[in-house]
């Protein structure tokens, strides 16, 4: 547990410039900062930093680290009312600054490391418990369904690989603090790794299929029912949705959304949005001609 103000010192002694726009802001000495959440679900007591439009106008939570975007004008709701010009709690600290996502990293690095700790997975079915332990597969962070099969060492709920640049070149870890959801029916195969979100869950539904060394990375949502064959490489907050298929070696980028039904190629390197039911292939990826 610390304060907004012993956080904000520390980023300031560290060079981030910061700029304070809320007009009810209470005393950040007052201000008890207690976890580390994402924008748009924060709760009173927790840190988080966005960069999406308007993001200041709702969120609820102690202190948000943003970039000038996240305090821009919102659409009105009701014009008969003044737009507000931020948060909706009058103690929460608003924070701009040129690099946010660096800044949370430093904050977390420093008031919050705790929370980057491994903690013991969870099996609905203790039996799949014994059995993961038998396989060598690693487990942690997660919460594991009924009738989910595990192949022969497999990770589930490992740390990603998010990082920022500092200013003076060193990489800082963004940290990993979130979660794996794995819903029930899902098979993941021997050797594949899905790590757990960095904010937030990483998602398997109910009844996907991971094949052996698939990296699938943080913030994943994998949808129902999906087929992804080995060495496939899921960047962190992608989006796979229900029923696609991603053949052997493929690579989807960070942030891409493969539509429900879409067929990804053999090696194929997806860096844009995949419309539903589509068949992409190549390097980069392009639709595949219909006959």
């Amino acid at each position: 547990m610390t304060n907004a103000q012993d956080i904000l010192d520390s980023l300031a002694a560290q060079g981030h410039e910061l700029r304070f726009t809320n007009p009810e802001q209470g005393d950040p000495a007052q201000a008890v900062v207690e976890t580390v959440e994402v924008d748009d679900t924060a709760a009173l007591g927790s840190l988080a930093w966005s960069k999406r439009q308007g993001a200041a106008h709702s969120f609820s939570g102690t202190l948000l680290l943003c970039t000038e975007a996240a305090v821009g004008e919102p659409p009105p709701v009701d014009t008969s009312v003044p737009a507000r010009l931020c948060s909706p709690n009058p103690a929460a600290v608003i924070a701009v600054c040129a690099r946010p996502r660096l800044a949370l990293a430093q904050a977390v690095w420093r008031f919050f490391a705790d929370l980057t700790e491994d903690r013991p997975g969870r099996f609905q079915d203790p039996a799949q418990a014994r059995e993961a332990e038998m396989l060598g597969a690693w487990v942690r962070n997660a919460f594991i369904g009924p009738n989910v099969r595990l192949g022969a060492h497999c990770a589930i709920g490992c740390a990603g690989m998010g990082y920022e640049r500092a200013a003076d070149g060193t990489l800082v870890g963004f940290p990993q603090m979130g979660r794996v959801i794995v819903e029930p029916d899902v098979d993941i195969a021997a050797h594949a790794t899905i790590q757990r979100g960095a904010l937030g869950e990483t998602r398997l539904c109910k009844g996907a299929k991971i094949g052996p060394h698939v990296n699938v990375g943080h913030n994943v949502v994998v949808g129902r029912d999906v087929l992804i064959a080995g060495h496939a490489q899921i960047g962190g907050g992608a989006r796979i949705g229900d029923r696609a298929v991603l053949w052997q070696s493929c690579a989807v980028a960070n942030g891409v959304t493969i539509g429900e039904g879409a067929v990804i190629g053999m090696g194929a390197q997806v860096r844009h949005d995949v419309p539903p039911g589509e068949t992409w292939v190549g390097n980069p990826a392009r639709p595949l001609p219909s006959k």
